[in-house]
């Protein structure tokens, strides 16, 4: 196909991606003035004849779900034009690459890395799957990495082609990531995204994935009956939970991988935890004990990675004075482990515990200082929140922590004005 220099709004750059539908560009939007990644779906795909009318219309169901979706961890889908004879999707560039290249036993990433990436995946998966959305087609050319363990899952609404795939080759591509009920035919469910995760996060970890053959029957064959070599005699360092892990994922019957992604998410964060109060804090501990957090519960898994993003996050020792009254304000807290105690002119009012946040009233009221001191008790995980970076969240996830916080603060004057009353009757 040749490259047209543009289309519609979009300037066609150059080509940055490849599949079998289709190939993928750096384009420039004249509109709004960014760069996007533009997938041109070929027009030989869309002439199959086993893509039909009703495929068609499917297709343009799919994207149109996905592009619903808002996740920071899902690539956004900015526009879409889908025709008879040509078509296109616009989506979020994200420059950082995609997986593949991890995959190569010479290129492996830590095992700590590819355990935060994939946590992260299941916190997305399971978003779209709660908006009734199945992706069908995990890849590590469709896991894009923005930076460090920050991850993006792309290509949402492309999976109709898979019948042309699967009938055309399987050099490359999807085949080898696609669950047993995928391959029959089946109905699939989250289950079936979740098999292709774990295949993902084998070859990841290995550098090899769990089945493998030269020919398309005996691929399917393997996938079928064959039992794979667990990812811990392939790599030293794979813990024998974690090779549990990864093996519940791929089993072949999909009642016998994790009932849903949030069971998943926890073994794998699990897996990876550090225990000495120097290592750092995982992604994946960060949003566990914010999601324990009951009263964050207004917020969305979306909303609790945007704090994480805005958050700076410190193991605090035993006995450290961690603010002074009368010291300016330019932050506020959630303690996520550990003890603190407040006082003021060296009276005790009163013990934070986890899960509570402090310092909100100086972000609500701004300019002012701190009213006591606060010591930690024991060893403690704090998450600060410095209040410029929470200025910059996005305005539901602005709205619901202000809601959260302001109600937070009425409970605690209600409260004050109780002791007040039993005190003096």
């Amino acid at each position: 196909m040749k490259l047209p220099k543009r289309l519609g709004k979009y300037e066609l750059i150059m080509q940055i991606g490849a599949g079998a539908s289709g190939k993928v560009y750096l384009a420039h939007d004249t509109f709004a003035h960014r760069e996007v990644a533009v997938k041109l779906i070929d027009q030989s795909t869309l002439n199959d004849p086993e893509f039909t009318e009703a495929s068609l219309k499917q297709l343009i169901t799919e994207i149109s779900l996905a592009g619903k979706l808002e996740h920071p961890h899902i690539v956004a889908i900015l526009d879409a034009s889908i025709a008879d004879d040509s078509g296109y999707v616009a989506m979020e560039y994200v420059p950082g690459g995609n997986l593949a290249r991890f995959t190569d036993p010479a290129n492996l990433l830590p095992i700590e890395t590819i355990l935060q990436i994939i946590f992260k995946c299941c916190g997305a998966l399971d978003y779209a799957y709660r908006q009734g959305v199945i992706h069908r087609d995990i890849k590590p050319e469709n896991l894009m990495l923005v930076s460090g363990t920050d991850v993006k899952i792309a290509d949402f609404g492309s999976s109709i082609f898979y019948q042309s795939q699967i009938t055309q080759k399987v050099v490359v591509g999807s085949p080898a990531y696609m669950s047993l009920e995928q391959i029959t035919g089946e109905r699939l469910t989250f289950a079936s995204d979740m098999y292709s995760l774990g295949v993902v996060t084998y070859q990841l970890l290995t550098g090899t994935l769990p089945f493998r053959a030269n020919r398309m029957t005996e691929l399917f064959d393997a996938i079928a009956h064959h039992q794979p070599d667990t990812p811990g005699t392939i790599r030293q360092g794979i813990s024998p939970k974690l090779d549990r892990i990864i093996m519940r994922m791929i089993a072949k019957n999909p009642v016998d991988r994790y009932s849903c992604w949030a069971e998943l998410a926890l073994d794998l964060a699990d897996a990876g935890r550090f225990s000495s109060l120097h290592q750092p804090i995982n992604d994946s501990d960060k949003f566990t004990m914010l999601r324990k957090n009951d009263e964050l519960s207004l917020l969305t898994d979306p909303d609790l990675w945007e704090l994480i993003h805005a958050s700076k996050w410190t193991r605090i020792p035993s006995r450290t004075v961690m603010m002074k009254e009368g010291d300016p304000a330019y932050s506020m807290y959630i303690l996520a482990e550990g003890s603190i105690k407040v006082t003021k002119n060296g009276y005790l009012l009163n013990m934070i515990k986890p899960a509570e946040h402090f310092g909100e009233m100086s972000y609500i009221k701004r300019g002012t200082s701190r009213h006591a001191t606060l010591e930690t008790m024991s060893d403690c995980i704090v998450a600060e929140f410095q209040f410029d970076a929470l200025d910059c969240l996005s305005k539901g996830c602005q709205l619901r922590l202000s809601r959260i916080l302001l109600s937070a603060m009425t409970n605690r004057v209600a409260l004050a004005d109780d002791r007040i009353v039993q005190m003096y009757g």
